[in-house]
């Protein structure tokens, strides 16, 4: 189901002045930072950085719509919230940018810009309910909903630092990486990384001795500790499932062959997917899992189905998924728990292939690096063109988080939203200092002995590598150069 979050403010005698300001939350500063607010539907109960307190009316569902409280909202946020009694005109004011938006009309001006909202502010029970979703991304905040528990998670983002350094986080030895410096090539077997919203760093390893054999691992931000989280595929990755003319199967996923990682920050999950090298029309051939914070199989296919670096996998809602077979020019989709098929065709060019996919809004979006644009993926089967992307540089990889690609070149990431828009993120020409030694988490100081007795310094990078965007907004990449786990500090942290 489709879930847009807005937000409910209660007038509270508004009707009797020309404005008002909200400042219940406010203190010193003109707007938050680092703020963490948690809802759930239906429930009175809210929290702001941990701190419960009780709502007035719970956030509701209206018309498909997820209804949340805005003056809660909007003294969280410390943001001015006026009322116009001569136009029933509400604005919104935070950070530097401004909302205007009447009761029962779906225009409003954003900065001065007019946008056509699906579900316009009204008046229910001596209550005024306007667009959440849509005002929070406007004002830079980061909405999350989990489907399962109806849970709403609004984030602020961390400032932008003056001064964008680099924090060596690991090394190869100390992450318990078996490579050797000296030997292996830059990069050999780290293939996927991920970010969850509860500073974790998921990374991806794939064993240099054996295709199918991996590591994965989990980087604490906040200890600093790093922890394998599964050694291969166990008995729990074993499924049962079944084949026309020949009945239930089961199978072994000691088989596969670890592919790609994504976070679903809706979901609050983590996926896999896999591939078999042994495939045939009657095998399991790709696997996607569920991996945190269960092990649990997805979807899968049977028959010839070729693995691909571009390959895309995603997931609207965690009951539906689709992922691509570039290979043989096919996007599949699968129901939870079932076999999955072809939705539909498409072709790629043939130079460059990568496609990237986000769930935004209910919908799903495909970025096609070949083409330099943005699908939308129908249900009706079609890929619908949104908008091109501008990126002169040759693209390397793409990560995918919470509605946003981020595009990686040689020196440069971009930011692309599903609407095509598209900014420089962060540049190797960018970065203003490398910080000297080890970060320390827990006492938030450099250990530089730690490079003492190693016979190498470490310098800066040569190019990007395979990364994440974190919860915060920075980037945390293997770079294979030095065999360091590393974090480009793009926002306060």
């Amino acid at each position: 189901m489709l879930y847009r979050v807005c937000v409910i403010f209660v007038l509270f005698a508004a009707m009797l002045l020309n404005s008002y300001t909200l400042t219940s939350y406010a203190n010193d500063e003109k707007n938050s930072v680092g703020v963490k607010i948690q809802l759930t539907i239906n429930d009175v109960t809210a929290a702001v950085n941990g701190q419960k307190t009780t709502l007035s009316t719970p956030p509701v569902l209206l018309n498909n719509t997820t209804m949340v409280p805005l003056r809660f909202i909007a003294d969280a946020l410390k943001a001015d919230l006026t009322w116009n009694t001569e136009d029933q005109s509400i604005t919104l004011k935070y950070a530097g940018h401004s909302i205007k938006l009447s009761i029962d009309n779906r225009i409003v001006r954003i900065d001065n810009q007019s946008k056509t909202l699906e579900q316009p502010a009204v008046i229910m029970n001596n209550t005024t309910l306007v667009p959440l979703r849509f005002i929070a991304e406007n004002l830079n905040q980061t909405v999350a909903f989990n489907d399962a528990t109806k849970s709403i998670i609004i984030t602020t983002p961390h400032p932008r630092a003056a001064e964008i350094h680099i924090d060596n986080l690991l090394t190869a030895s100390s992450m318990g990486f078996t490579n050797n410096f000296f030997v292996e090539r830059p990069n050999v077997n780290v293939i996927s990384m991920a970010s969850d919203h509860h500073d974790l760093i998921y990374i991806l390893e794939r064993n240099a001795a054996s295709e199918m054999s991996f590591i994965l691992r989990v980087y604490n931000e906040v200890t600093g500790e790093m922890k394998v989280m599964y050694s291969g595929f166990d008995q729990s990755f074993n499924f049962d499932y079944m084949v026309p003319k020949f009945g239930e199967q089961h199978f072994n996923a000691s088989v596969l062959s670890p592919r790609k990682l994504v976070y679903d920050a809706k979901l609050d999950k983590l996926y896999l997917m896999a591939t078999s090298s042994f495939s045939s029309d009657t095998s399991v051939s790709t696997v996607i899992y569920e991996i945190a914070p269960n092990v649990r199989m997805m979807t899968y296919t049977i028959g010839k189905t070729t693995y691909h670096p571009g390959n895309f996998m995603g997931t609207p809602d965690g009951q539906r998924f689709y992922f691509s077979d570039i290979l043989h020019n096919n996007i599949y989709t699968g129901e939870l728990g079932q076999q999955a098929n072809v939705f539909m065709s498409f072709t790629p060019d043939k130079e460059n292939v990568k496609l990237a996919a986000v769930e935004y809004d209910g919908k799903m979006f495909v970025l096609d690096v070949s083409k330099q644009s943005i699908f939308e993926l129908q249900e009706s089967g079609n890929l619908r063109f949104v908008a091109p992307i501008d990126i002169k540089e040759e693209i390397l990889r793409v990560y995918e988080d919470n509605g946003t690609f981020y595009v990686e070149g040689q020196r440069q990431i971009w930011e692309v939203k599903t609407t095509g828009e598209t900014q420089p993120y962060v540049g190797l020409k960018d970065i203003a200092a490398y910080n000297t030694g080890l970060y320390l988490p827990k006492s938030n100081t450099y250990d530089a002995s730690a490079f003492a007795n190693m016979g190498f310094s470490f310098g800066g990078m040569l190019s990007f590598n395979v990364f994440a965007v974190n919860q915060h907004g920075n980037v945390v990449m293997y770079d294979g150069a030095y065999h360091l786990l590393r974090r480009i500090n793009v926002y306060t942290q």
